[in-house]
Formats: C-alpha cells, sequence, structure tokens
C-alpha cells in the first residue's frame, strides 16, 4: 500500500492511556513518518506500513479540518503587480491566487449546503447540478465567476467536515506530483552510489553532474543488457529523472561535504545586517578597484599611461554618508587606509567652499566609536591597531571571506559603478568575461585624470547620493545625518588634536635606536640633542637584556611613505612623540621614499660611469695579491724564527749532563717512579738537578709556609720515616762501579732516614 501524505496532515489516534490524540505529519526520515503530537508538541515516529495497515483498519483517522499555514502557498499571499517582479515567480503567483479563488467558490457553495435543510437536498448528479444552479446567481453576487461541475462539487463536500468547512482542506493540489519510486534493489544501489558521488569532497575537486550521471546510465545500459539475455527486464530512469533525483536528495549535511560555502549560504542562518543608532557610531572601510579607467600624463600633458584606480571609502552604518573617499593608485596598504581615515576625522572645507553646506550633505565627518574593517594584510595590522588605538577608536575585522559582514560598504561600491562610472568615458559596465566577448576596450576611450574623476565623484556623493532616499533606510541619508548631529542631546564624537593624528597617521615599525640615530632603509634619522634626549629617558626604563650588542634599543617608529625627511619615534616614557630628522640635507626636503631611491641609483650610476667597474675589481684584486704576498712572507719569517727554537730547545733537551768523578766516588744506577704529579719531594730528592729530570716542568714550590704547614710536614714526615723503617731490608750486594755511556749517573743516598731526618730540619 503506498501512503501519500502532505504536510499538515491530521490523525486521530488512540492514546495508552486512554482517550485519542491528534498527531500531525511533520517529514518522512527513510521509512520512518514523523508526526507531532497535537497535545505535547514532541515528534513521534511511525513506521510506514504499520500506520497504512492503521489507516486501512480505521484505527488512525484523519481530520479533515487544518489549519496548518504551511499548506497554502505562500505565492498567493504576494502582488503579482509589483515592478521588478520576474516573470516567473508572477506565474507562480497568478497560480496560487487562482487555487485560492477555487478554493474560496467551493467554500461558498458547500456553506450554502449546509444551510440548506435536508428535505430540498438531493445527493444525486441531478441534485448537486439543480443546487448549482439555484445558487449560482448568489455566487456571482459574491464574486465567484466560476460554476463548479456537479463531481468537483461532490469531492469538496467530501473533504471537507459540515459546518466546519475550511478554506486549507478545499485550495486544489493539482500540479504537485510524487516523486518517482524504483522498486528494482539494482537501481536503488546505483542511485545511492550516485547521490553519495555527487555529495562527496572529491580528490582535486568535486564530482560533476553530468559525469555522475551518465556514469550511472552507462551502468544501467550495461546491466539492461544483460538482463536481457537472461530474459528479464531492467527499468531505470533517464537522464532529466537522475538529474532531479540527485539534486533532491540535498540536504545541508550532503551539501557541507560538497561546498561547505554554499551550504552554510542556503542552510545557515543569515545574521543581521549591522546596524547603529545614531550617526558615527559604526562605519564601514573597504577598498576597491574601480570599473574605470584613468589616464596619466607627463608634464607636457600626454598620455604615458592608463589604469584603474582605488577607491578607499569609508561610510556611516546609521544614515549611509560617505565619510571618506579617496582616489588612488597605490595598491591596498595601512597608508591609503589611513589618508581615508584623516579625510574622515577633518570637517570636509573642499565641499563646503564648492558646493555649500548643500542642507547637511558635505557635513558627513568625524570620529567614530567603532570602525570595521576588510581582513586584507593591510588592515588588521599593527599600524591600523596603534593608530586607532591612539585615537581611541575600537576596531573590529571582518570575518575572512564574508562580504556579508561589511555588506553596506560593499553595496556602496556597487551603488558607485552603477551610479556613476559605468556610465563615464573609460567605464567598464560588463563583467570582465564579456568585454573581450562584446569586443570592447573602453581603457581607449578614458578621458579623465584622476583628479578631475575624483571631483566628478564628489559633485555625485554630494548631489546625488546624499540627497537621494534610500530604500533601506526609508529616509535620505542628508536628512538623517543631520537630524541627529544637530541634536543636542546626541550631537557628534569629534577628534580634538588633529595634528597628533597626522603624526599617527603613518606604519608602525620595529627598529632599534643608539647614539648615532636611527637607521632605516638606507637612510639616518639623527639629530645630536634630540637623540641624546631620547636615550636619557628611555634607557634607564629599558631592560637591559632587550638591549642589542651595540647597546642598541627596540623603539617603535612611525614612517611616512611620501615623506622620508624624518620619522616619529613614540617615547613611552614620557608619552610623546620625538620628531627625528633625516641626517643627509638633500633627503630631508620632503621627498618621498621612491624618489630618495631613485636619487640614491642615479648616484651609483654616475659612480659607475666615474670609474670603470672592470677597473676597480682589477685594483682591488692587484691590493687582495700584495696583501696577500705579505701574509705569506710574515709567516714564512714567523716559520723559520719558530723552526729554529725548536731547534734549539731540542738541542738542549738532548745535551748530556757529565758530571766529573774522583776516585773513590760511588755510582748507582737507579730508576725512580714519580706520582701522579710528579713533584713529591720523596720522589725526586730535592738536590737532583732540573736538566737531569726528564721532564719540562718548573720545580714544584710548594705553597708559602707558615706554623700550621710546618707542623702538618713534620707529621707526614714522622709517618715516612715509619714506614721506611718498617720496610727497610738488608742489602748483601755489591754496588754497581760501572756506570753506561747511555745511562744518566744518579746520586744515591744511603742511609733514607738520615735524609729525612736532614730534609724535615730544613723544611722547618
Amino acid at each position: 500500500m503506498t501512503l501519500t501524505l502532505a504536510r499538515g496532515d491530521c490523525y486521530r489516534i488512540p492514546y495508552e492511556g486512554g482517550g485519542t490524540r491528534d498527531y500531525s505529519f511533520a517529514k518522512k526520515a527513510g521509512k520512518k513518518l514523523i508526526f507531532v503530537d497535537g497535545t505535547t508538541l514532541r515528534p513521534v515516529p511511525f513506521d510506514g506500513q504499520t500506520f497504512a495497515r492503521m489507516i486501512y483498519d480505521k484505527v488512525a483517522v484523519r481530520q479533515l479540518s487544518s489549519n496548518w499555514l504551511d499548506r497554502i502557498d505562500i505565492h498567493a499571499l504576494m502582488d503579482p503587480t509589483l515592478e521588478n517582479t520576474p516573470k516567473e515567480t508572477r506565474k507562480k503567483i497568478q497560480q496560487a491566487q487562482a487555487k485560492v479563488a477555487e478554493a474560496a467558490m467551493y467554500r461558498f457553495y458547500a456553506v450554502l449546503w449546509d444551510k440548506t435543510s435536508e428535505e430540498d437536498k438531493s445527493r444525486s448528479k441531478d441534485g448537486y447540478n439543480d443546487f448549482i444552479d439555484n445558487k449560482y446567481q448568489a455566487a456571482l453576487n459574491a464574486g465567484h465567476f466560476h460554476k463548479p461541475s456537479y463531481s468537483a462539487f461532490r469531492r469538496a463536500l467530501e473533504r471537507t467536515t459540515p459546518h466546519e468547512r475550511e478554506l486549507v482542506d478545499l485550495i486544489s493540489k493539482r500540479g504537485k506530483h510524487s516523486k518517482w519510486v524504483w522498486d528494482d534493489p539494482w537501481v536503488v544501489l546505483k542511485l545511492q552510489e550516485a547521490v553519495d558521488e555527487f555529495y562527496s569532497e572529491g580528490y582535486s575537486k568535486p564530482a560533476d553532474l553530468q559525469d555522475v550521471v551518465v556514469n550511472f546510465l552507462g551502468q544501467a545500459i550495461e546491466e539492461q543488457r544483460a538482463r536481457h539475455k537472461r530474459g528479464e527486464k531492467l527499468k531505470y530512469p533517464k537522464r532529466t529523472a537522475v538529474e532531479n533525483h540527485i539534486r533532491g536528495q540535498e540536504t545541508k549535511e550532503r551539501l557541507a561535504k560538497r561546498d561547505p560555502k554554499k551550504a552554510q549560504r542556503i542552510y545557515g542562518g543569515r545574521g543581521e545586517g549591522a546596524t547603529a543608532e545614531f550617526p558615527l557610531q559604526r562605519v564601514q572601510v573597504d577598498q576597491s578597484r574601480l570599473d574605470q579607467w584613468v589616464n596619466i600624463y607627463d608634464e607636457d600633458g600626454n598620455v604615458e599611461d592608463r589604469k584603474r584606480p582605488w577607491l578607499v571609502a569609508i561610510i556611516d552604518v546609521y544614515s549611509r554618508s560617505i565619510l571618506a573617499a579617496i582616489l588612488t593608485f597605490d595598491d591596498p596598504s595601512t597608508y591609503t587606509v589611513q589618508l581615508a581615515i584623516k579625510q574622515m576625522l577633518r570637517p570636509k572645507t573642499f565641499l563646503i567652499e564648492r558646493f555649500g553646506t548643500r542642507k547637511g550633505a558635505t557635513d558627513a565627518s568625524g570620529q567614530p566609536k567603532e570602525v570595521t574593517f576588510d581582513n586584507g594584510v593591510e588592515n588588521p595590522g599593527l599600524s591600523m591597531r596603534l593608530l586607532l588605538a591612539d585615537a581611541g577608536i575600537d576596531m573590529e575585522v571582518a570575518p575572512i571571506e564574508t562580504p556579508q559582514a561589511k555588506a553596506i560598504v560593499e553595496r556602496g561600491f556597487q551603488t558607485y559603478n552603477q551610479g556613476l562610472w559605468h556610465s563615464a568615458p573609460g567605464g567598464i559596465p560588463h563583467k570582465p568575461h564579456a568585454v573581450p566577448d562584446r569586443r570592447l576596450k573602453p581603457e581607449e576611450k578614458a578621458q579623465w585624470a584622476l583628479d578631475y574623476a575624483t571631483g566628478v565623484m564628489w559633485h555625485w556623493i554630494v548631489n546625488v547620493h546624499h540627497l537621494r532616499r534610500n530604500r533601506t533606510l526609508e529616509g535620505i541619508p542628508a536628512r538623517l545625518w543631520s537630524e541627529k548631529v544637530n541634536d543636542p542631546m546626541v550631537g557628534r564624537s569629534v577628534s580634538k588634536r588633529l595634528d597628533l593624528v597626522d603624526i599617527i597617521c603613518g606604519t608602525r615599525l620595529r627598529l632599534r635606536i643608539d647614539g648615532s640615530g636611527v637607521l632605516h632603509e638606507g637612510h639616518i634619522f639623527h639629530h645630536p640633542k634630540v637623540t641624546e634626549d631620547f636615550l636619557k629617558a628611555t634607557l634607564p626604563e629599558e631592560k637591559r637584556r632587550s638591549r642589542g650588542k651595540r647597546g642598541k634599543v627596540v623603539i617603535e617608529a612611525i614612517v611616512y611613505p611620501h615623506d622620508c625627511s624624518h620619522i616619529y619615534v613614540v617615547d613611552h616614557v614620557l608619552n610623546r612623540y620625538v620628531r627625528l630628522p633625516n641626517s643627509k640635507p638633500r633627503f630631508a626636503q620632503g621627498l618621498s621614499w621612491a624618489e630618495a631611491k631613485l636619487i640614491k641609483a642615479s648616484d651609483r650610476r654616475l659612480d659607475k660611469h666615474f670609474v670603470d667597474e672592470e677597473d676597480l675589481i682589477l685594483a682591488k684584486y692587484e691590493f687582495l695579491k700584495m696583501r696577500d704576498g705579505a701574509r705569506a712572507a710574515a709567516r714564512a719569517e714567523r716559520a723559520i724564527l719558530q723552526a729554529k727554537k725548536r731547534a734549539k730547545r731540542a738541542a738542549q733537551d738532548e745535551e748530556l749532563v757529565v758530571f766529573t768523578l774522583i776516585e773513590g766516588d760511588h755510582v748507582e744506577m737507579g730508576t725512580i717512579e714519580p706520582t701522579v704529579r710528579g713533584n713529591a719531594p720523596y720522589d725526586v730528592p730535592q738536590e737532583m738537578p732540573v736538566m737531569v729530570r726528564e721532564s719540562s716542568l718548573i720545580a714544584h714550590k710548594d705553597q708559602p709556609r707558615n706554623a700550621q704547614k710546618a707542623k702538618e710536614t713534620r707529621k707526614t714526615n714522622d709517618l715516612i720515616k715509619e714506614l721506611r723503617e718498617a720496610a727497610k731490608a738488608p742489602v748483601d750486594m755489591e754496588p754497581i762501579r760501572a756506570v753506561g755511556a747511555d745511562r744518566y749517573a744518579l746520586p744515591v743516598i744511603n742511609d733514607p732516614s738520615a735524609f729525612l731526618d736532614a730534609l724535615s730540619a730544613d723544611l722547618d
């Protein structure tokens, strides 16, 4: 039994605790039917086959009256006559309203049927036709011009409850087709594989829909031919049905595997846009390349090049007034944003002189409370954060790749392009891929210079944008701005130190300073007195370990890209900004860094022209050879001297010691084993000459003597004497009289005890 349910269908089912409860159908999840309990409002699952059996056995009875708003097509409540309504949407609106009008007509006849007595009603074909003919004039007076057939009127009576004729139960469901279901297990399996393949991450990229469809159809054709040989049939969906089936299986979880951003955009809840309660409470900043080509002229008025400039804009969220607009050829950077911030903080006197007050259209300026930036590399950096912190402005960074977070300024760029740049000479009114297809060359039609384009832009902002009604705000930006700014309870916040803003609007860098100043990009910024005062105030507070090897201190400097004549150093000790000029006078005249770089490059070219590089290399090469030759001669001389010293030392070591002997001298040859240090007095007799020892060490002189040392020495000597006496043994052999020519003659002590006594007395 195939069960077809529409969302909102209500069934009354007996309850376990007694009585009945109404359950409204919500959705189908696999083989389960999800109903909502009308009493507890909790979801209750039912098995599909079990519920179909309950309906067949009349255990579950459908309640014909349903007031679910979801059963009414939302298009029936829309107006098809509005401007800019798409043709398809207008068609859906007309069809939905026609169904509602038809349902109202059936309800009109059904209500009259309930009011008619049973004696005057006949439930036959002729009876229904007679009733419709009798009530047709009343229906015309009520605005129901269509005359129903008897069968349609009978079905309308069956679908509704007597005396409770609800409009939603009479709305026709024609045009809604149920999804085709394939019963073959092979087809079901392959369709599921196709769905899984399409809604997957893929290897390099997600699978293409047509590739998935062709893959399924190819397998289906092969399976059909194989079954045909076996005498079997296979009924499978065709191309369009497979495409619709795959698209119909889309869920948030499946689409998230294929395209997470699209899934979040379609199924995720959209947050509210930026809002503000008064001007300058919140502003948005962004940069975009214009759809406009601008000429670059030389000094003679000739066109040198053409470029698309960048627009840096700051828009007030409350009134949509443009607080700043900068046209520049420079790529997006911290400096371009800071130029816009400086323009936002200052009153726009150049607009007031040109257009006057213009009902407040030239009055958009002040200090905001919060600024929302794009998550570009140039925006949330150290320079921008410190700048806004010094100015007392809160900073908010939009998430990556989420233009809806700053939709107001993004929509402003679209407004600029559509209202101004697309119709200007050199404008690009089409997408990039459509320009070559239409064989357009807008850069050849460019006529404006950058300054002229800036003037035209401000003319459009003041006279059109600020005085034109904003559909989102339902008001004119200039009026919304002026009402709040001129209100004494609101007013506006302004910067009290604009000169300080000029100082802090620059690129913040971490540099090092010492007594010679600050080195940056080959330029030295130094003034003897200023540098000395800064170091006197900073060094005592600076941690010694944070200084460099040469005493350099890490500082925070503000550098201006278009002025290399000076930099500012932030003094956190005295809370001030210290100005250090360029030490070279020729670079201290307001030149930009790029111009200074060109000057240095020109000087290098002049030097190369003055001295040939090859001659300089050869001269340096000759000098190096001369230097290396002198070094080699010095090394050879030192080697000769060292060789002579080594030979002399070797000769001294090999010199023989000849003792003068007389008749009767007793000579004994012996070997003495030294201790580890080799300086003990009992190991090597002190009377032995230094030159006789087999060592190049100088004789040990011992530590300085005193009473305590002498006492320890006597104690040690007494212990040695006892040990020698205990180990003394008689010698019966005759002493050796001959002395070998290759051995050193050593004097032999016949009585060690007497020798030690004499030595102890000498040490005392």
